[in-house]
C-alpha cells in the first residue's frame, strides 16, 4: 500500500493519524465532523458519547466540552462543526434541531434554533460551512434545503427542493464553500455532489449518481462494495455524505458507503481515490497500549490486519488551506486520517 497517490500535476502524501477509539479523554467516538483553527489546533465532533474534543494534529489533548444532554450547551445527535473568523465554535444537533455556540476554550455562548420545515427553521440539521462574509450555511437533511444565517440565527434566504433532477437534493448531508463562494453539498441519497452559486443555481454535478454495488436492475446495494467495484467505476458514488475543495478547486469527496474519499478535478473528473493508510499507532494508542499489556497482545491476534488501515464508515473532510492538508473523518475507527498536498509537484519527465 502506497503512501503516495498521484494524478497529472498532483500528489497527495499520507502524513499520519491522530486519535484512538475512548468516550473520553485522548480518543474520539464516531468521529463526524472536525474544524482546524490556528497553530494546528483541531476541534472534532463526537457523534457517540457526544462531546467536542480539542486537541492539535501533533496528537496534543487540550480539553472536551459539551458532554451528551438535552440541556443547553449539551448534545445528542452530532453531525457537524464550524468556526467562525473569531474561531467560535459553531455545532448542529439533528435531534435537538439546534446550534450550539462556544468560544475556543468551550465555554458556552448561546443557542440558536428552530425545529419545522419553514424559512430560518431547522429539520435534521447535518452540514455546516462558513462562507467570506462570515454567515454560516446550513443543510437541512430531512427536508432537503440548504439555508444562509447570520451567525445569531437571523435567516438570510436559501434554496433546495426534494427531488433527483439537475438541481434538487434527496437527504444532503455536507457543505463546503470555495474561495468564489460557491456551494458544494453532499447529495447523500440521489449518490452525487453537486455545486450551486449562493443563490442555488446548479453549476456542477460530481459523481455519476449511482451507487457503486447497485445491480443493473436497479436492485438493493451492497451494503459495502468490493476493492474490485471501487476500483472499476470510480465515478460512482453511493451515498457521499463530504465534501471539501482545496485552494487550487481539486474537490475531496468522502464516499461513505465505499469507505474512500473520491478526488475530482474543478471541471468533474475523477482523478484520484483515497482508501485510507493509517500505519503503526497514534501517540493516544501507543499510550493505551504501554499502559494495558494485554491490549499489544490482542492486537496481534487481529486477522488481516492490513484491512484496518482503511477508512471505515468516514463521514466528513475538511481542507485546510493554510498547511494544505486534508483531514479525513474515518468515523468507526475513532481516527483522523491527516494527508498533505504537495502543491508545486511537477510529473516526472520520462525522456531521458
Amino acid at each position: 500500500m502506497s503512501e503516495i497517490t498521484l494524478a497529472p500535476g498532483r500528489c497527495w502524501q499520507y502524513s499520519h493519524y491522530v486519535g484512538r477509539r475512548a468516550t473520553a479523554g485522548m480518543g474520539f467516538s464516531q468521529p463526524v465532523g472536525v474544524a482546524a483553527g490556528k497553530d494546528g489546533v483541531l476541534f472534532v465532533a463526537n457523534r457517540a458519547a457526544p462531546r467536542i474534543t480539542k486537541a492539535t494534529i501533533n496528537q496534543d489533548f487540550i480539553s472536551e466540552f459539551g458532554r451528551g444532554g438535552d440541556e443547553q450547551g449539551q448534545f445528542t445527535w452530532l453531525t457537524a462543526i464550524a468556526l467562525d473568523q473569531d474561531e467560535r465554535v459553531y455545532v448542529a444537533d439533528e435531534w435537538l434541531n439546534r446550534i450550539t455556540i462556544f468560544d475556543a476554550d468551550g465555554d458556552l455562548l448561546s443557542t440558536w434554533g428552530e425545529a419545522g420545515d419553514g424559512e430560518g427553521q431547522l429539520s435534521g440539521p447535518s452540514g455546516l460551512a462558513f462562507d467570506a462574509d462570515d454567515n454560516i450555511w446550513i443543510v437541512n437533511s430531512l427536508n432537503s434545503r440548504v439555508q444562509k444565517f447570520t451567525k445569531d440565527g437571523k435567516h438570510l434566504g436559501g434554496f433546495g427542493v426534494k427531488g433527483s433532477q439537475e438541481g434538487e437534493l434527496d437527504m444532503p448531508w455536507g457543505i463546503t464553500i470555495d474561495n468564489n463562494g460557491d456551494v458544494y453539498i453532499a447529495d447523500w441519497n440521489n449518490h452525487r455532489v453537486q455545486k450551486f452559486s449562493t443563490s442555488g443555481a446548479h453549476l456542477r454535478t460530481f459523481g455519476s449518481g449511482i451507487a457503486t454495488g447497485v445491480s443493473p436492475d436497479g436492485g438493493t446495494p451492497y451494503i459495502h462494495a468490493t476493492v474490485r467495484d471501487i476500483e472499476a467505476n470510480p465515478n460512482d458514488l453511493n451515498h457521499p455524505t463530504g465534501v471539501a475543495v482545496d485552494g487550487e478547486g481539486d474537490v475531496y469527496v468522502v464516499d461513505w458507503m465505499n469507505e474512500r474519499v473520491v478526488i475530482f478535478n474543478a471541471e468533474g473528473m475523477t482523478m484520484a481515490t483515497l482508501r485510507g493508510e493509517a500505519r503503526g499507532l497514534s501517540k493516544w494508542a501507543e499510550l493505551s497500549i504501554n499502559s494495558n499489556p494485554d491490549m499489544g497482545l490482542a492486537r496481534r491476534r487481529v486477522k488481516n490486519p492490513e484491512v484496518q488501515n482503511y477508512f471505515r464508515m468516514p463521514v466528513a473532510c475538511i481542507f485546510d488551506q493554510p498547511t494544505n492538508r486534508l483531514i479525513v473523518c474515518d468515523t468507526h475507527r475513532g481516527r483522523l486520517q491527516i494527508y498533505e498536498k504537495d502543491t508545486g509537484y511537477n510529473d516526472p519527465q520520462f525522456n531521458l
